[in-house]
């Protein structure tokens, strides 16, 4: 079944994530694959504290910039457009330097959605 979105139909929730960080997520695909996707807001400031996936991430940035620091890269910014790959096990950061809407698609690291 395919599914489509439109800014305007994007279903918005509170999400806990890292850290007791809590962000604003509209999810497109969970559960299934093997795979999940979800937009998510990150007002000017918010930081996600340091940690690392057992599988890998993809962040698209689509509105905004954020840093994004790593143990084997250091820092650096990724703005409107750009995107980043981290590979499972991989130590980073991120820090929205404005407010920032991000596209995150990741192998399921859930085991309850495995």
């Amino acid at each position: 079944m395919a599914r489509y979105f439109t800014k305007d139909t994007l279903s918005w929730e509170a999400s806990t994530v890292l850290g007791g960080t809590v962000m604003n997520k509209s999810v497109v695909w969970e559960g299934d694959h093997d795979t999940r996707s979800a937009f998510f807001r990150m007002p000017k400031g918010m930081s996600i504290p340091t940690h690392t996936h057992p599988k890998w991430v993809q962040v698209m940035v689509l509105q905004g910039e954020m840093e994004v620091k790593a143990d084997k890269e250091g820092s650096v910014r990724i703005s409107q457009g750009g995107c980043y790959f981290v590979e499972p096990g991989d130590t980073h950061m991120e820090t929205a330097t404005e407010d920032t809407l991000v596209l995150v698609t990741q192998g399921e690291d859930r085991p309850d959605f495995l």
